[in-house]
């Protein structure tokens, strides 16, 4: 009762305070907002039943190593809003520059096709979770006729009355995370108290070190701070997207560190929904609100993504291809894509199209650093891009998922 009241207080009080009009109103926390809802938009609803398979009690570890890679290659994304972008805007960019920068452009609208593909599925999961229905087949109808009312809404109507609220749903998002951290800790502190805390053993196989790099995608959505040109100014956004990188590292480490009591708990469904049959044992409230922050979360994770896609395709197509007219394009190919590929595999995938466009854009901030003479951040960029080929190249899925 304890534990299902503090989640629900924390919860409440947090979206109170987010949802204040000097909050919702402020720039800088809009500037936050876009970047922080796609960080933390599914790796709680993935990773925690993932690693923990993969690496016991440990699971922070891998989480850990996630996240730090993650700000490395903002920080080479931050090089390219500070240095290369102005470059491009005054027309002063060497040709190879440029055509790296439309090449990544286009592997991210690829990329996009994947994650739309990939929060829906998630969506589509966590909908058919509380009616006991676990089949792949059932996910990836629903997760059609998604896709559908994606391309015909778009092709009509557009999204702009969903990309309007997205700062309310990161805010909801938030908020539930606070409360499932809160009620977390209060069972934490009751097990510790009474000395009945139980975990697994922790363990790291070499093996297991392709399936921790094809979980990229955990972690993506810092980019989204390269395309605000037109709402925010240079160092605004540079600036909220290293935040939005702190702020989301913050909340996975300690979302990780109060689940290591449940990492023992059996699961008796498992698959990708597996986070609500870990909480179940604690409270009654804490898988009702994963279900209610995993729902809100991937649709509109979802609709923002179809949102970007539609954008790129628009412009590395020159505007020959209408915002419009890319939507029902971007519908038809997910639709494909899931029905081509498993959750896991998806995961993967979309790791791969993110790695790859991450790989352009830090080798973009190497050939600039060069240019600017900082050899340093030119080697360090250009590991970044090695590593990111890495993840492109050997980035592997759940085996038996």
């Amino acid at each position: 009762m304890l534990i299902g009241a503090a989640a629900i207080a924390v919860t409440l009080v947090t979206g109170t305070f987010l949802a204040l009009p000097r909050v919702i109103g402020s720039d800088r926390w809009r500037a936050i907002a876009t970047p922080l809802a796609s960080i933390i938009g599914s790796g709680f609803l993935v990773t925690v039943p993932i690693l923990r398979d993969l690496s016991g009690a440990w699971a922070i570890l891998p989480m850990a190593g996630l996240l730090i890679l993650a700000y490395l290659i903002g920080s080479a994304i931050r090089h390219n809003i500070r240095h290369v972008e102005p470059i491009f805007e005054d027309h002063t960019a060497p040709l190879g520059l440029s055509s790296l920068e439309r090449l990544s452009h286009l592997v991210l609208a690829f990329a996009y096709f994947v994650s739309v593909t990939y929060y829906l599925v998630l969506f589509a999961s966590f909908a058919l979770k509380p009616f006991g229905i676990v089949d792949e087949t059932a996910v990836k109808i629903v997760v059609t006729i998604c896709l559908a009312l994606i391309g015909v809404v778009g092709f009509t109507r557009g999204f702009s009355a969903v990309e309007r609220v997205e700062v309310y749903t990161v805010s909801l998002k938030l908020a539930i995370i606070a409360g499932l951290i809160a009620g977390l800790a209060v069972f934490g502190l009751g097990e510790l108290a009474t000395g009945t805390v139980s975990t697994i053993p922790g363990h790291f196989e070499t093996k297991n070190v392709p399936v921790f790099l094809g979980l990229l995608i955990v972690v993506q959505g810092f980019e989204t701070s390269r395309f605000l040109g037109n709402a925010y100014d240079t160092e605004m956004r540079a600036t909220t997207m290293k935040q939005a990188q702190i702020l989301a590292g913050i909340i996975y480490l300690a979302f990780f560190l109060a689940m290591i009591p449940l990492l023992g708990n059996d699961v008796t469904g498992g698959g990708i929904a597996a986070i609500v049959d870990m909480l179940a044992p604690v409270s009654l409230v804490l898988p009702a609100l994963i279900m209610i922050g995993a729902l809100a979360s991937q649709s509109s994770a979802a609709i923002a993504d179809t949102l970007g896609a539609g954008g790129l395709v628009h412009d590395v197509t020159g505007g020959r291809v209408r915002v419009n007219y890319a939507y029902p394009l971007i519908a038809v190919i997910a639709a494909i894509i899931t029905w081509e590929t498993d959750i896991y595999s998806l995961i993967t995938l979309a790791s791969r199209c993110f790695a790859l466009f991450y790989a352009l854009q830090c080798l973009i901030a190497c050939f600039s650093a060069v240019r600017r003479h900082e050899p340093w951040h030119a080697a360090g960029y250009g590991l970044l891009a090695l590593t990111c080929a890495a993840v492109v190249a050997f980035g592997a899925p759940v085996e038996g998922g």
